[in-house]
């Protein structure tokens, strides 16, 4: 009679383990499963959007404006929703400060997306950039204003055509000392348009991830190439960044055409073990997945080499043998 209530209360313990224990993680397993899947289809949507330029100026006339103690914006009219990233030209002459880009509606309303770009993240040569902010719906035809205002004591220089209106949809203007008055700079300098991209869903493909060959090995400050490479399934021509893996990174350039092998040369200045990543991009703004590469950089012993215990050393051909298999 005891060995059969021992037996149920044992029976009753793992019971009550299975109830308040077990099957809680199981339904929390079978939760964040789901959630993961649907996280995935999530980004695979995302991943096979492509982008499509909608409204643009890209002649560069050699006229330029300096943002610092004023705002600068530039207006144009969306034929495509939604709106979800633009793209700049210009480059910034000073260190240390950010850069606010945002869209609105109307120059002295809210902004209906913002996003503050770091002084590490805007080039120091003229060349497009890109500010990706979160994605908004826009109504077609309706006029929006790219507003640009630079933070702290830095400058930034946006280039733009003046003489040709290249853009007829669109206008330009400053804001002194952040005041409400608004000028339109365009009747001033003769339909004066800065250069801008923007960006909406299309049917564009990303180009493949990087290719890249070269040296899986290596000695400190000696300088190595790598070669690499990128195919976009429509022939698009594609640009390339590059992180060493040294805490040194390279701004987007090219373009290049698809498949175009690109050399490049890097020297490490410290031992270790460190990962390349190269990414590429198409001209219209759609990103490969990141490329990894491996490199081991040893000592350089050169300095032993030139030592006078190397020279010792040299002298004695047995000691010369072991010396050879240390270094």
């Amino acid at each position: 009679m005891k060995n059969l209530i021992k037996k149920y209360l044992i029976f009753l313990f793992i019971l009550f383990l299975f109830i308040g224990l077990i099957i809680p993680n199981i339904y929390a397993f079978n939760n964040s499963f789901s959630y993961e899947i649907r996280e995935m289809k999530k980004g695979d949507v995302d991943i096979n959007l492509g982008f499509q330029i909608d409204q643009y100026q890209d002649n560069e006339g050699g006229f330029n404006m300096i943002v610092g103690s004023f705002k600068i914006a530039q207006s144009f009219k969306p034929s495509l929703s939604p709106l979800v990233k633009i793209d700049l030209f210009g480059y910034s002459i000073d260190d240390g400060n950010s850069l606010e880009v945002s869209i609105r509606d109307n120059v002295n309303e809210q902004d209906l997306a913002f996003i503050s770009i770091p002084s590490d993240d805007i080039p120091r040569q003229l060349s497009w950039f890109e500010c990706d902010f979160p994605d908004i719906e826009v109504q077609l035809d309706k006029t929006y204003y790219i507003i640009i205002n630079q933070m702290g004591d830095g400058k930034f220089i946006w280039y733009g055509n003046y003489q040709n209106d290249y853009y007829p949809s669109g206008y330009c203007y400053s804001n002194q000392e952040n005041t409400q008055n608004w000028v339109n700079l365009s009747e001033i300098f003769q339909n004066l348009d800065f250069c801008f991209k923007t960006y909406s869903y299309g049917d564009n493909l990303p180009p493949d991830p990087p290719i890249i060959n070269g040296s899986d090995s290596g000695k400190i400050d000696e300088t190595y190439d790598y070669d690499f490479y990128s195919i976009d399934p429509e022939g698009n021509d594609v640009l390339f960044r590059i992180d060493w893996g040294d805490n040194i990174n390279s701004q987007w350039f090219g373009p290049y055409e698809s498949g175009e092998a690109v050399r490049v040369s890097h020297s490490w200045g410290e031992n270790g073990d460190f990962v390349i990543k190269v990414q590429s991009k198409d001209i219209y703004g759609d990103k490969s997945e990141w490329s990894l590469f491996e490199i081991a950089i040893a000592k350089n012993n050169l300095l032993i080499k030139n030592s006078s215990l190397f020279k010792l050393f040299k002298n004695h051909p047995i000691l010369s043998i072991i010396l050879k298999d240390v270094i």
